[in-house]
């Protein structure tokens, strides 16, 4: 699947290198500065994933997010800023943003979450009936997979369902789920002395 990026940024520079660093990955990317651009696009469903920068004269990027999800509840908002902060970031996530990339902006940072997010778009498109019948939801879906990524080592159900406010038995069911659709690597490890069915443990895994 190709995906169609948009980008919006009153600094001309950081859409040429956003622009750059994209097309080495084979994705499709549109830029503009003028809010009103990006709003036309997601309302014509032209892009999957927008980035957006928080610091701009005209709109600041909370209001562009807030205004860009009421226009879609699909697609991936990401903020870019130059501030590691917080309470900021709580604010960009209430607005309806689904992540935030710290400015500068750098190639591995930028292909790590944009692969995340493509996947995220991915699992939004496919996602049926059923599925959503069976408890798979969406948002659920997103903070699970965030967590996952940002895991330094492999996870258990327990460190899920802690960690995303989930019950125990629903948390299994997302990281089935998930590595059913090769989202994740499941790996079961016996625990010595113990008898009983092996403890599964799982890592986020992205395509090379």
């Amino acid at each position: 699947m190709t995906l169609h990026i948009g980008a919006i940024d009153d600094d001309p520079d950081i859409l040429y290198t956003l622009e750059a660093m994209a097309s080495t990955q084979g994705w499709y990317m549109v830029t503009s500065t003028d809010p009103q651009t990006c709003f036309q696009w997601i309302s014509g469903k032209e892009i999957d994933i927008l980035l957006v920068d928080f610091h701009m004269p005209e709109m600041n990027g909370l209001e562009v997010i807030r205004k860009a999800r009421e226009l879609s509840g699909d697609v991936v908002l990401i903020a870019l800023t130059i501030e590691d902060d917080e309470k900021l970031a709580s604010e960009l996530l209430l607005a309806g943003a689904d992540d935030f990339i710290t400015k500068p902006i750098h190639l591995a940072d930028f292909k790590a979450r944009i692969r995340l997010h493509g996947k995220l778009v991915i699992q939004r498109r496919s996602m049926n009936w059923d599925e959503r019948k069976k408890g798979i939801s969406s948002d659920t879906l997103h903070r699970v997979l965030v967590y996952i990524r940002d895991s330094r080592t492999d996870i258990n159900c327990e460190d899920v369902s802690a960690q995303c406010d989930l019950s125990y038995v629903t948390a299994h069911r997302y990281m089935e789920y998930l590595s059913n659709r090769g989202l994740v690597v499941k790996t079961s490890i016996l625990q010595d002395g113990k008898p009983g069915r092996p403890r599964s443990f799982y890592r986020w895994c992205l395509d090379k």
